[in-house]
Order: structure tokens, then sequence, then C-alpha cells
């Protein structure tokens, strides 16, 4: 009885975990747009983001106590995971500069599909013919919101915004399956402070020998940059501990709703409003979506 309360008790935390996530990260993302239109550009986002985050890893590594000593092998795995979460931030926070914030966060949040298709491959769990339904559904869904966007039918910019964003899925989706092997011997934190060791790194060479950092020309655009850093630390946060506690396929049922925070904030902050026909397949895509990690939701 204790153990099926205890149960219970991680999954309605994990799932709030995961819904907290899903609106602070729509949140960082539509402030970064709003970033963006105030001067800011994407290489000076990453560097205040990934700056931000390592700060705040460094300080709750050092309140809590916890040792930082960690296996050769699982360390390589942080560095990784780190690249990866790099690769991730650059390529979402690029797709929102050619397509509209909810529909890039729309594309990018197919990462569950790709999660259900990975654990049906290698047999970690069967996806019926019920599960293959909903997921043709979910794709026809996507089709609908593409095909009612002017975006496509502008030239490249749009194909390559949608592109980015579906890449940074694929990113994210790697990183939550690899994630959920490094988190059976560690904790969270001492996982993603080496990962923001890496990722650090990596923007700190891009800003310093690669790319032109430029800042916010007004105190609006320095209340956005900071917003949607600190939004995003708090966002990824609360996504691994979600991992952490029910798993990276039982995440996705409610983090997948952040598509909808992400229509009502685009609107709310940005004025980017969707059309009707997208407002349909969008829907069609995050319920049927939803309903997919239910369907393949790990039975207790």
């Amino acid at each position: 009885m204790g153990n099926s309360g205890s149960n219970r008790y991680r999954f309605w935390l994990g799932s709030g975990a995961a819904l907290m996530s899903a609106v602070a990260f729509s949140s960082n993302v539509v402030l970064s747009r709003l970033a963006y239109d105030f001067g800011t550009n994407l290489h000076a986002l990453n560097l205040i983001r990934a700056a931000v985050f390592l700060g705040c890893l460094l300080v709750a590594v050092w309140l809590s106590g916890s040792s930082v000593s960690i296996k050769r092998n699982e360390l390589y795995r942080c560095l990784a995971l780190g690249v990866l979460l790099c690769a991730e931030m650059y390529l979402l926070l690029a797709s929102v500069l050619f397509i509209p914030v909810a529909m890039a966060i729309l594309v990018f949040y197919t990462y569950p599909i790709m999660i259900a298709l990975w654990a049906w491959r290698t047999g970690r769990h069967h996806l019926s013919y019920l599960g293959l339904s909903v997921m043709a559904l979910a794709f026809i869904g996507l089709i609908i919101t593409l095909a009612g966007s002017d975006t496509l039918s502008v030239g490249w910019e749009g194909r390559y915004g949608i592109a980015l964003a579906f890449v940074s899925g694929i990113c994210l989706a790697t990183i939550l399956l690899l994630s959920e092997r490094v988190l059976e011997t560690q904790s969270a934190k001492i996982m993603m402070l080496y990962m923001l060791f890496s990722a650090t790194a990596v923007v700190g060479f891009v800003s310093l020998f690669v790319a032109e950092l430029t800042w916010p020309a007004s105190l609006p655009g320095w209340s956005a940059l900071s917003g949607s850093a600190v939004l995003y630390v708090v966002a990824t946060l609360l996504l691994f501990k979600a991992v952490d506690l029910v798993g990276s396929l039982q995440t996705a049922i409610i983090d997948n709703t952040s598509p909808v925070w992400a229509m009502i904030l685009g609107v709310i902050v940005l004025g980017q409003w969707l059309n009707i026909q997208q407002v349909i397949g969008a829907s069609v895509t995050i319920a049927a979506v939803m309903l997919l990690q239910w369907i393949t939701r790990p039975k207790t």
C-alpha cells in the first residue's frame, strides 16, 4: 500500500513538473522572439541562457553539498548531452526567426512521436494498431497546420524554419532518451551540471571566435532577454525532474501542451494570430500526440 501511494505521489509530482515546464518553455520562446525584436541576436541569447543556467546549477550543487565525482563513461555521456542541448537551443531559437512561435513549437513538439517510435522499434513498448492510427492522425494534423500557413508559399524561409524546429525536436528526443540511462545512477543536478559545462563551452567558443554578439537596445529588450533566460532554466530543470520521476515517455503526455500555451502567448504578446485551419490542425496534432502518450504509457 505504501509503495502504491509513493508511485501515485511520483506520478502527480512528475505530471505537475511537466505541466509547469510546458508553460515556462512556451513563455521563454515567446520572450526570445520579443528579445530579437529589441535588437538581441541568437548568439547573445544563447550565451546568456547557458551562463545563467550554469550559474544556477553551480549554486544548487554547492548548497546541496552533492558530490560532483562521476564515472568517466557517464562524464562522456553528459558532455555529449550538453552538445545536443546546445544544438537544440540554437536550432529552435533560430526557427522562430522564420516562422511564428506557435508553429515552431508545434513542429518541435513532434518529439514525443519520435520517442514513441524509438520505444516501439527497440521493443520497450508495444505499439498497437490504435497507436499507429493515432500517430498517423498526429501527422495529418501537422500537415493541415502547415498547409494553412503562408510560410510555405513565400519561398524557402518558412520551410527552413520548419526544418530547424523539426531537427531541434530530434535533438530533444535524443537527449531525453539518453538521459534516462544517466539518471539511473546520477542525480539530475549532477547530470545537468556537466551538460551545461559542455554546452556553455560550445556557446562561449562560438561567441568569442565565430559570431558577433548584439544586445538589446532598450530596457524592454533586456527584460525580455532576462525573462527568457530565467524561464528556460526553470523549464529545463522541471523537464528533467519530470523525466527523473516518471520517465521520458510519460513526461511527454503533459509537456506536449506547450504548443497550446505558445498559441495563446503568441497572440497576447506578439500578435501572431493563427488562422482557423492552422488552429484546427494544431489541435488535432496536440490531441493525437497526447493520446498516443497515454496509450503507450507504462502500466503500473
